[in-house]
């Protein structure tokens, strides 16, 4: 019995030495760069899928506009078709136009803009299109805060006719739609679908 004891002692020491035993400098070092490899490749991989997803779905699929006007930024924007209609990079002369149409439209708004991140623009057949929502704007007096408070919440639409001006034509229902703008008929189904129905 107590040979049998020292055998198996005997044979679990050795295993435990080969396993405690550092390893030679090559083999750790090419361990070593075998994990960073892999790791760079991942790593790669992973910003290639983030550079997809946020130049391809946020500024060509919805047409979302930059609120950076360097030329590096507004490189990285592209225009998107289906058929006659194109979500397009919005210039700051339509948002402005656009800011002035649903003023007029409304009566003591004065201090408006667009909320940031919020404007869809495109064409289909030469007829302009767009939508955004507002909010107060420097100088808003408090009837005007209350006023954007209830209907700042829904996105507007409008509408410019070749060698026309914008006029605004819609507004979501409250609550918004599920169907974001693909539920407003006066925006065409595949510009609604190019700007992933507002959403």
């Amino acid at each position: 019995m107590a040979e049998d004891f020292e055998t198996i002692l005997k044979a679990g020491t050795a295993d435990f030495a080969t396993q405690i035993t550092p390893h030679p400098a090559p083999s750790v070092r090419a361990r070593g760069e075998q994990l960073l490899r892999r790791r760079r490749t991942a790593t790669a991989a992973l910003a290639v899928a983030l550079m997809a997803a946020v130049a391809g779905g946020a500024f060509a699929a919805t047409g979302l506009s930059l609120h950076s006007t360097s030329p590096a930024a507004v490189a990285t924007q592209r225009t998107t078709s289906t058929g006659s209609c194109r979500s397009l990079v919005v210039p700051q002369a339509v948002k402005d136009a656009v800011t002035e149409a649903y003023r007029q439209s409304q009566t003591g708004l004065v201090h408006i803009a667009p909320v940031k991140g919020s404007f869809y623009y495109g064409t289909c057949d030469g007829t302009s299109y767009a939508a955004t929502k507002f909010t107060p704007a420097s100088g808003a007096t408090l009837g005007e805060q209350v006023q954007l408070q209830d209907e700042g919440s829904t996105a507007k639409y409008f509408t410019k006719p070749p060698n026309g001006t914008w006029t605004y034509v819609a507004t979501d229902g409250f609550p918004s739609s599920p169907r974001g703008c693909a539920a407003i008929p006066q925006i065409p189904a595949s510009l609604a679908a190019l700007w992933a129905d507002c959403k």
